[in-house]
């Protein structure tokens, strides 16, 4: 699968990072999933990366294209923050309350909690003590470049994952 996403993207984008309003589309079926169409949206990108095919409205592009799939009020919000960063200064959060004001169908992911400067922890954002999401927030643990590297796989990733949560100071306490 991985290898189908990355020689569709290619064949569609070009290898030269650029962002092309057009979906992939991959449909997999499966008698124990519900029927769902996953769109993974690139973040809101401000500056075209330099040696890339990126126009200089990159910005209008990115964010026109968030609007319109987010903007669909049967879509449910998954909206990604890293926890190194100040959430209150989200453009996707931004976005989010915009198009789902009442919070009901926004879904809050904290990335990066395992790399935050020691001493600070994401408590109080999963906690919903910064900003409030209806359906609040969960935290996650991604696997870093290097597993990917290593060829670590999903299942032992969701394993480091556990183990991490279940043996943090702050986070095992947490429900």
């Amino acid at each position: 699968m991985k290898q189908t996403i990355e020689f569709l993207t290619d064949k569609v984008c070009g290898k030269s990072k650029n962002i092309i309003d057009k979906p992939i589309v991959l449909t997999i079926y499966s008698h124990t999933c519900p029927d769902l169409t996953l769109v993974d949206l690139p973040g809101i990108t401000r500056i075209p990366m330099a040696g890339s095919d990126q126009p200089d409205n990159i910005e209008q592009i990115t964010r026109a294209m968030a609007q319109r799939y987010v903007g669909d009020p049967r879509t449910i919000i998954l909206c990604v923050l890293p926890a190194n960063a100040d959430m209150t200064t989200s453009d996707g959060l931004q976005m989010a309350r915009q198009l789902d004001p009442k919070g009901i169908r926004t879904i809050g992911v904290i990335t990066k909690i395992d790399i935050m400067d020691k001493g600070t922890s994401a408590k109080r954002m999963i906690e919903g003590k910064d900003v409030t999401l209806r359906l609040g927030f969960i935290g996650i643990k991604n696997r870093s470049q290097q597993d990917i590297i290593d060829r670590i796989t999903v299942k032992a990733a969701i394993e480091k994952e556990n183990l991490y949560f279940n043996t943090h100071p702050i986070y095992s306490t947490m429900p």
